[in-house]
């Protein structure tokens, strides 16, 4: 519980942005004082919607015009190194950033090294980290409820592999308790219409943040196939396979295909033997805003406690990292990418929404 009610700022009220700042209203220990945004339609929204809270056409000026303790960057991810670098130089104590972290990795690294600088604490917008049924996947692979974790598969519809990547990427990360080493991927940019019909966004938005295929390996071992090209239409599902059974999780609803064995093995003697099904509980589905309160209260609390946060920029960084290296990857015509980057592929741009 937090020992006094913060002052918070959002900076964006479009689309997104505006559900963080309604997020915050459910939030009594802090108080939502002001909204900044470029465009005079939204900030006439922010009147209209949350009357007393204070309006300004910049961060700049919100920074300049108001006492703040947490501010929640909800613009797109082009704009996110600038207003952290202006929030950490501020000197406030906290900010939540909405996903993508950045658009390339050295804006993340940037964004890193000046919350350092300035000690401001940092949580990540990737609320599946805050979710129960993604925290009950990682307990359930912790606890060795398929043995040790080996290959899996994920999938997801509409493409995107920045903007549906970095939260799939970072519960990935999450899930398994790792990072990625090596990356091998093809992206396929826009829609190809002899496989699905045509459709007025993603013909666009897939231009610029494609779709994508390929393999990932993960420090502990793990190796996991990906896809989420433009013909992929069914929804978000996990899949980890282990040496004593597997999880299959499709995330609309969050239902579940658990099976495993009574006994963990090493022995290719068993890998014929029947994997029933079991029950697996603890999963539920997606409510209100539960997820992004739950990570503002982690925020409140470390900065109070000075603790780390379950969602940190670092881990917005290696999700940057792992797209990137997609991208890098596809360009090299399918070249396996180690991780970590670094030299001139850290600046590698994207257009990541």
């Amino acid at each position: 519980m937090a020992q006094r009610k913060y002052r918070v700022g959002l900076v964006g009220y479009g689309g997104r942005a505006r559900q963080l700042g309604q997020a915050w209203l459910g939030v009594p220990e802090a108080e939502l004082v002001a909204v900044a945004d470029l465009k005079s339609e939204l900030r006439d929204k922010v009147h209209e919607e949350l009357p007393g809270v204070a309006v300004y056409d910049t961060h700049k000026d919100m920074l300049a015009g108001e006492d703040l303790d947490v501010v929640t960057i909800g613009t797109t991810g082009y704009f996110h190194a600038e207003i952290t670098h202006d929030v950490a130089a501020k000197g406030l104590r906290g900010i939540y950033c909405e996903k993508p972290m950045a658009n390339s990795l050295a804006d993340a690294d940037q964004m890193v090294a000046d919350c350092e600088a300035s000690g401001t604490v940092f949580v990540m917008g990737h609320q599946r980290r805050y979710h129960g049924s993604i925290i009950r996947l990682r307990d359930a692979l912790r606890n060795g409820e398929i043995g040790r974790p080996a290959h899996g598969y994920m999938y997801w519809p509409s493409g995107r592999v920045g903007s549906n990547g970095t939260h799939f990427f970072d519960a990935l990360n999450f899930i398994l308790d790792s990072r990625p080493i090596e990356v091998v991927g093809r992206v396929g940019r826009g829609l190809d219409l002899t496989k699905v019909d045509d459709h007025p966004t993603y013909k666009t938005v897939l231009v610029n943040d494609p779709g994508a295929m390929g393999f990932i390996t993960y420090a502990n071992g793990f190796r996991l196939a990906l896809d989420c090209m433009n013909d992929v239409l069914l929804p978000y599902t996990y899949l980890f396979c282990g040496t004593k059974g597997r999880i299959s999780v499709d995330e609309i609803g969050f239902e579940v295909d658990y099976r495993a064995r009574e006994q963990d093995t090493r022995s290719h003697r068993d890998a014929w033997k029947p994997v029933p099904r079991q029950d697996f509980s603890g999963m539920g589905p997606w409510v209100g805003y539960i997820a992004e309160q739950n990570a503002y209260r982690d925020l409140l609390h470390c900065i109070e406690t000075g603790d780390k946060p379950v969602s940190t920029a670092d881990d917005g960084r290696a999700v940057i990292e792992t797209i990137t290296a997609f991208h890098l990857s596809s360009d090299a015509g399918m070249k396996p990418i180690s991780l970590p980057l670094t030299g001139e592929d850290r600046n590698y741009q994207m257009k990541i929404h």
